[in-house]
């Protein structure tokens, strides 16, 4: 399922409440088995890098256009970016890598009631490996169950074997790759955007000899120590609603299509990040893309899905340390 045939139009399954349930049920189910015991950590992006202090500052330049909500009017908001690996234990694996972004202080209606933070959720690769959400559901459960169900499932998903190829690399450094929100989200009434952060800074990274463990956490750590880091925030509007559709994250919005338009910058100061109280605040911190304003609706099943799978999740992981 694509989309409709007008911009920022949506398609709901008729199964899609009965397929999040059962996708929260798996995962609940996986975690347990995960972790028997001690503390629930996530079922994706569970071994962070790093979470660190940032600044988010919307440019002052814009077009009349694109001051929408959050990006109405030039401001600084204090930030907190939390950068991981989607699935591997150790950094020498290839894996994809995550960017949660999480703005403080927006003091305006928020579509979850109480939330005063804006959150954008981002990836290393532009496509998920899957369209919609009963396809990711699937290909979790192949990948959780290994062996031969994972084998047939890449033979029989020939397209999420290439993407899955495509997105697993090992980078030099987190803050020397770009990112992608993947899926789209409302910028105002009928338009819809998808999100791109891109790399600025001058200093650049290089892998070292030997990939080890901890190579990136490394590499933040050297970086950090020394300089800042920069990126652009960037919009990319849907212009198309059958060439970027809005129900199939696996299809890649294409720079022939619509540019990259820059909206904000972020700024990460030099800092220290490994104190054990960063650490565990990092860990307690709940991202989803509904923590956000109405003007940027998340959009897509599998946007909407998220929103319930990832409370349910955040308060899955909450419950008291199991003996």
């Amino acid at each position: 399922m694509a989309g409709g045939t007008a911009l920022a139009e949506e398609v709901i399954a008729p199964d899609e409440r009965a397929v999040t349930g059962q996708f929260i049920a798996f995962l609940k189910e996986a975690t347990a088995r995960r972790y028997p015991s001690g503390v629930r950590r996530r079922f994706n992006q569970a071994r962070e890098t790093a979470c660190v202090d940032a600044e988010f500052t919307v440019l002052r330049d814009l077009r009349p256009e694109h001051r929408v909500g959050l990006f109405a009017e030039p401001r600084t908001y204090a930030a907190s970016i939390r950068f991981a690996n989607a699935a591997s234990a150790s950094d020498r694996e290839r894996d994809t890598r995550g960017m949660s972004v999480r703005l403080v202080g927006v003091e305006r209606t928020n579509l979850t009631p109480g939330v005063t933070v804006q959150d954008f959720l981002l990836n290393s690769h532009p496509v998920m490996m899957a369209a919609d959400t009963r396809g990711f559901m699937e290909l979790l459960q192949a990948n959780e169950a290994g062996g031969f169900r994972r084998t047939m499932y890449f033979l029989t998903h020939p397209k999420a074997l290439r993407i899955g190829i495509a997105a697993r690399t090992t980078p030099t450094c987190h803050l020397d790759i770009p990112y992608w929100s993947t899926t789209p989200y409302l910028f105002g009434p009928g338009r819809a955007v998808k999100y791109v952060v891109v790399p600025t800074s001058t200093r650049r990274s290089s892998l070292p000899p030997v990939l080890t463990d901890t190579y990136l956490k490394d590499a933040m750590r050297a970086r950090l120590s020394e300089s800042e880091a920069t990126f652009d925030f960037m919009i990319q509007f849907q212009t198309d609603a059958r060439r970027m559709p809005v129900e199939d994250a696996s299809v890649e919005w294409r720079l022939q299509d619509s540019p990259y338009l820059p909206v904000a910058r972020i700024r990460i100061p030099p800092q220290s990040f490994e104190d054990p109280g960063r650490v565990a605040m990092c860990e307690q911190t709940a991202f989803n893309p509904w923590h956000c304003l109405p003007e940027h609706r998340p959009l897509g099943g599998m946007n909407r899905a998220r929103r319930e799978i990832y409370e349910a999740m955040a308060a899955f992981r909450d419950e008291k340390i199991r003996t």
